[in-house]
């Protein structure tokens, strides 16, 4: 019988019960191990001191024993027999035989029982005891429940240490395989040998999960591949079960075998993929670095096993993710060159494959503007022909265009994928054309005299006919961003509502204002009228003194701003706001403006906190519960690549009339509005044109950009509504949250629309968000819509009163229904807000009481898709639970 090499741990365990016998007759004892110690001479046991002997000779064992001192022991680590040590030493030692070392008799103190391992511990394997004990030094092991030493208890103890996992029951987490990517469980897999790997591989795969046993052997597999990566792919090759799909995966599902064993389980192979997955999600939502080493390892992997296809229709690994982003790059360049609903949807369909793909992380950078281009490309499906007339063409601009410039700056600036690369430059050149041509019918229509539209405020008008009317019950703060164009304020906007402030709109419109600029469209002509409340051109000062004499007000530039260290405002400007007595201040930030000349505008984000002394200006201002305006002077364009026709001396985007006729691309413009000199001045109104030396962005001339001004109405939260104003519904529209087919596939609007006494039309929605009248008032066979029949339910009328303290009027269930059933059953709870003519902020809670009452039974009629903002509705279970019989 070969003898065994002896650990310390073992060896300890051997003397302490020899020593703690209380019939031990002798201070000697033989051991049958290798006669090799590494360890400390002596070993401190029990009290007592033990000296290690090597007894490679029956001699060698006798000198050591006799050399000893008398308070010593000494344990004799021998291979021989006792035939072979002789009869002096075998009589002097314990028991006067060679004691044989019992690795197994550690396992009870290991585990705080008091039994010897029974048999089906000790069938394990020779393993147990040494593996145990080799992990013992760092980690504990939970006690035996009850006392009795099991198999599974003491396999699942032991993968628990080797994974370094704090209890047993993380094993059933999806997350356990994470640690087997460590370099230290890998190294103390391969200190157990081949033999004993293979006992404790195959002890997990019966004790604990087959899955588990198969992510061990691909962590002892040859080539140090990573065990999460064999997962991915393991996960995709058995997805269809136990009989492949055809016969490359079955040859790739061979090959594997040499990761993860022979006749792998479906079952286990699916497991092991899914927390594979499940890992690599997490590592790629923390920015973990080995999440993309592990994807990319398991590409590779797939390239090995000769399943490259199965790289790239995968919906987790990167091949299959560049497959998608290729799809939807193909369907941008197709619905750029033929925009049509058909195939604006095959790229919201592409999108959205790209965002159910499991390794989208790896897209995060680009997915933002990936859905700027989609709601692009819906944009050009649903753009009409331009819009006749200025006034309403500025108001489309406000409301449609801008929003489209906001997101043709995204997909400008591109992506480093080649093939995304050249999508967005077809699309945005797209986007482009049509904007010129709605630019260039406005600019048609554009005069130098003076505005009688009340729809748009010429900005000279500001003061006295909207500012002035919002003092008579509020104390105003007008914030005049320099250049602030209506994309731009689309952007700030954003910001409002997650620092406490309420966006206000008039009732009758339900919309954000605009206002005219004064031409040309530059700060010495506009922002001086504004402030003086007439047309008139200056400077700072004037603009002081006339603001001071027209209103009563202050106006802080941008000096009056600087402030001393630590202060965000200068006292003078915050007192002024502070003031109860002033009715209104002014303050000018020149941050866009200057931005123009100073950096790409198209690479700027425009925040709350991007615009220098904003943040401190709202803040002092909601302290004071002032009534904001937020506004401009006059709005700019984006260096895109325009083309330089120079005009010596001339401002970037108009010249003087006597520098020649109007051409191509430009417009004349004379009368009072006109305030260049002589009141005639050449604009140029195609965002390609400038006069002067390339910069970031331009104003002056005579594009929507330039011209419309937007008018952001603002109040702290909670405070009264001014007269005539309301909370604003959701200002985005409806192509920015929608599909092409929920403005493309409503109903025509009836000739003569019946409405039920309780439905009450929102003024002014159709025309803000460019959806078909509510089909709340569009009878079906019946006469009536499905809104219309379930308001009149006896079951609705009963259950009507569970939406709590605030039940929803019957007019906005009706909008509601109607809305989401003219939209095939979805549709975004911005859109529904707007349809309904309520404040975004309130539709969580009208959504959460309508769904207490027609949720019967807790069955979703009505409910909130994953992504958190869709809002579904069953319209089948709608009609069962309330019986309303068949659609209409």
């Amino acid at each position: 019988m070969t003898a065994p090499t002896v650990t310390e741990t073992a060896l300890r365990e051997h003397l302490t019960t020899w020593l703690t016998d209380a019939r031990r007759r002798s201070r000697t004892i033989l051991v049958r191990a290798q006669p090799a110690w590494s360890g400390a001479p002596a070993l401190e046991i029990s009290g007592e001191k033990v000296r290690i002997v090597e007894g490679v000779s029956g001699l060698a064992a006798l000198d050591a024993m006799r050399a000893a001192d008398k308070n010593e022991f000494v344990a004799v680590l021998t291979a021989l027999t006792e035939a072979e040590l002789g009869t002096p030493v075998v009589l002097e030692v314990e028991k006067q035989r060679v004691t044989d070392l019992d690795e197994w008799n550690v396992l009870p103190a290991l585990f705080g029982v008091r039994d010897a391992p029974a048999r089906p511990v000790r069938d394990l394997g020779s393993w147990v005891p040494r593996f145990l004990t080799s992990l013992r030094h760092d980690r504990g092991f939970p006690p035996a429940p009850g006392g009795v030493l099991t198999a599974d208890h003491v396999v699942r103890s032991a993968l628990v240490a080797l994974l370094g996992l704090h209890r047993l029951d993380a094993l059933e987490s999806s997350t356990a395989l994470a640690p087997l990517d460590d370099a230290g469980v890998r190294a103390r897999l391969d200190e157990l040998g081949q033999d004993a790997r293979e006992g404790f591989i195959r002890a997990v795969a019966t004790h604990v999960d087959s899955h588990l046993a198969m992510a061990l052997r691909a962590v002892t597999a040859p080539g140090r591949v990573s065990a999460i990566s064999v997962g991915l792919v393991v996960g995709e090759l058995w997805a269809a079960g136990a009989t492949p799909p055809d016969a490359t995966v079955a040859a790739a599902r061979v090959r594997a075998e040499r990761y993860i064993g022979p006749t792998p389980s479906a079952v286990a192979a699916q497991r092991y993929g899914a927390s594979a997955k499940l890992i690599t999600q997490r590592w790629l939502a923390d920015g973990d670095q080995h999440s993309r080493e592990v994807l990319e390892q398991a590409e590779a992997l797939c390239g090995d096993l000769g399943w490259t296809e199965g790289a790239a229709a995968s919906d987790f690994l990167p091949a299959g993710l560049r497959a998608r982003v290729a799809a939807f790059a193909a369907s941008i360049e197709a619905a750029a060159a033929a925009p049509n609903p058909r195939a604006s949807l095959t790229v919201d369909d592409a999108l959205t494959a790209i965002e159910a793909h499991g390794a989208r992380a790896t897209f995060a950078r680009s997915s933002a503007t990936a859905r700027m281009a989609a709601r692009l490309v819906r944009w050009l499906v649903q753009t009409a022909p331009p819009t006749p007339g200025l006034t309403a063409a500025m108001l489309s601009y406000a409301t449609d265009g801008a929003w489209a410039e906001r997101a043709l700056g995204d997909i400008w600036d591109g992506d480093t994928d080649r093939g995304l690369a050249q999508a967005y430059r077809t699309l945005a050149h797209a986007v482009q054309a049509v904007r010129r041509q709605q630019d260039a019918a406005a600019a048609a229509t554009l005069t130098g005299e003076l505005v009688a539209d009340d729809a748009v405020l010429p900005i000279e008008s500001l003061l006295s006919r909207l500012v002035v009317p919002l003092t008579t019950r509020d104390r105003v703060l007008l914030i005049v961003l320099d250049g602030m164009s209506a994309p731009t304020g689309v952007e700030i906007a954003a910001g409002l509502p997650a620092q406490g402030w309420t966006e206000l709109v008039q009732a009758a419109t339900l919309r954000r204002g605009a206002a005219l600029a004064v031409l040309p469209t530059v700060t010495e002509y506009s922002r001086t009228s504004l402030f003086a409340g007439e047309l008139l051109a200056g400077n700072q000062q004037i603009e002081k003194s006339r603001f001071a004499a027209a209103v009563g007000g202050i106006v802080f530039h941008k000096d009056d701003l600087r402030a001393e260290a630590g202060h965000a405002l200068p006292p003078a400007v915050s007192d002024a706001i502070a003031d109860s007595g002033r009715k209104v201040v002014g303050v000018v930030l020149n941050t866009i403006d200057d931005s123009l000349a100073s950096a790409d505008a198209d690479s700027l984000r425009w925040t709350l906190h991007s615009v220098a002394h904003l943040e401190a200006v709202l803040a002092a201002a909601q302290n004071a519960g002032r009534t904001i305006i937020l506004t401009s002077d006059h709005g700019h364009v984006v260096e895109r690549g325009s083309e330089l026709r120079s005009v010596p001396q001339s401002p970037a985007r108009w010249r003087d009339a006597s520098t020649g006729p109007s051409g191509a691309h430009e417009r004349l413009v004379t009368g009072p509005r006109v305030l260049a000199p002589g009141g005639t001045a050449v604009l140029a109104v195609s965002d390609g044109l400038r006069y002067a030396s390339k910069k970031a962005g331009y104003h002056g001339g005579a594009s929507l950009a330039e011209l419309t001004i937007p008018l952001i109405v603002i109040k702290p939260r909670g405070v009264q509504n001014p007269d005539g104003w309301v909370e604003a519904p959701p200002q985005e529209p409806t192509w920015w949250n929608e599909p092409a087919r929920a403005s493309v596939e409503m109903p025509p609007a009836p000739v003569k629309p019946t409405r039920s006494r309780t439905t009450k039309v929102p003024v002014s929605s159709a025309a803000l968000f460019d959806l078909e009248p509510d089909a709340a008032m569009t009878p079906g066979p019946s006469g009536r819509s499905i809104g219309e029949r379930l308001i009149d339910s006896p079951i609705y009328k009963a259950r009507r009163g569970i939406a709590g303290r605030h039940p929803v009027d019957d007019s906005v269930a009706v909008t509601i229904l109607t809305t989401l059933t003219t939209a095939g059953g979805r549709a975004h709870r911005d859109t529904l807000a707007v349809r309904a003519a309520v404040p975004g902020t309130t539709m969580a809670g009208l959504l959460a009481a309508l769904r207490r009452v027609l949720n019967v039974d807790g069955y979703p009629v009505i409910d909130m898709d994953a992504d958190g903002a869709t809002v579904v509705l069953d319209l089948k279970l709608l009609e069962e639970q309330f019986e309303l019989g068949a659609a209409s």
